[in-house]
């Protein structure tokens, strides 16, 4: 095991980003029908720029739908989490 499966502030961070209820479901779905939505809707005739900006919408709504995921849940990213495990460690080693 490594460092960071070892630790359980991470381990319940990674978790947390996982689709564990019906609410989950509905606010990671929000970014897939966005996708579709825009895709019909956007005044364009080219269709690649279509799918480049329906793709764009997409990934927005996703990073959004983490965002809120994470305030919902009230915890910090696994990033968070692995830089503070290696400041520490850094620190211990430097001691």
């Amino acid at each position: 095991m490594t460092i960071l499966e070892k630790n359980d502030e991470y381990r319940h961070a990674k978790e947390n980003f996982k689709i564990h209820s019906g609410a989950d479901l509905i606010l990671f779905g929000i970014p897939v029908v966005a996708g579709i939505v825009s895709i019909n809707n956007v005044p364009l005739q080219n269709e690649l720029l279509k799918w480049i900006v329906s793709a764009v919408i997409t990934i927005v709504c996703f990073a959004l739908s983490v965002w809120v995921k994470s305030l919902i849940t009230g915890t910090v990213s696994p990033d968070e989490v692995e830089q503070r495990l290696k400041e520490t460690k850094r620190r211990e080693m430097v001691e």
